[in-house]
């Protein structure tokens, strides 16, 4: 079977399951490259793939370069995701392997993951979901069978820093991309940086947000946005919220 690879928990629970059980040769982890991939997201999937002795494979897709995928609908994944299993379904095909499986879990509902719809059209399988594992159990399976990134933060390509209705473009992902590498040199584990046109909002753990009162680190901080090609930069007092590039910001403190 093939095993879309994202390099996060659930998917690599899910290709070391494949692999222990069907066998190296049998089970081959896929990683979508594209500009909305991280770089440093990409080379964390070689590295586990390679500790996980995973027969691996790096495949090129090109949602970004869709209209639909660029217009930023709420039904971007869609687009995503059918990309991703027209690439999947076409190897599987050539390699005559008869089954593509990828790692929804129990706590993603159809009505909020708009892939989900395409895994249905293309008959992509989702186990961990069928077997209605939440992601703290999904954290806690790969906790016990010794995975090196159990306990890694949540994460989502870069395109979901843009609002809804917002283009994507490349060069907005590349910002992200670099702030985000920026923010994460500095120690922040968990991070977001929602692109709001010139301004940048920035979400961390809400333990991390009093660690922007150091003056050294904002007068870095504003010089490598600036950089990067952001007017101004906020924190979000809240600390870091899935889908907050959708939610209007209610302490945000301008850096």
């Amino acid at each position: 079977m093939i095993v879309a690879f994202s390099g996060g928990v659930d998917s690599t629970l899910l290709a070391k399951l494949a692999r222990d059980i069907l066998g190296r040769e049998h089970a081959l982890a896929v990683t979508a490259d594209s500009p909305s991939l991280a770089r440093e997201d990409l080379e964390e999937t070689k590295r586990l793939a390679s500790a996980l002795d995973l027969e691996h494979l790096v495949i090129d897709t090109h949602e970004v370069e869709r209209s639909s995928y660029r217009a930023n609908s709420p039904a971007r994944c869609y687009t995503c995701k059918h990309e991703l299993f027209t690439e999947l379904d076409a190897l599987a095909f050539a390699r005559k392997i008869p089954a593509i499986l990828y790692g929804a879990i129990g706590d993603d509902q159809l009505s909020e993951r708009p892939g989900g719809r395409a895994a249905l059209e293309f008959g992509v399988r989702a186990p961990l979901q069928e077997a209605g594992l939440a992601k703290r159990e999904v954290r806690e399976l790969a906790h016990r069978m010794g995975l090196p990134n159990w306990d890694r933060p949540q994460n989502a390509c870069l395109s979901s820093r843009i609002p809804h209705g917002l283009e994507v473009t490349e060069d907005k992902l590349q910002q992200i991309e670099a702030a985000e590498r920026f923010l994460r040199e500095q120690g922040f584990r968990q991070v977001r940086v929602r692109h709001l046109g010139g301004h940048a909002r920035i979400e961390v753990d809400r333990e991390e947000v009093s660690r922007f009162d150091d003056e050294t680190l904002r007068q870095r901080m504003a010089s490598a946005f600036a950089r990067f090609g952001f007017s101004t930069v906020a924190v979000d007092q809240h600390g870091y919220r899935p889908g907050g590039a959708n939610q209007s910001p209610t302490h945000e403190i301008l850096l």
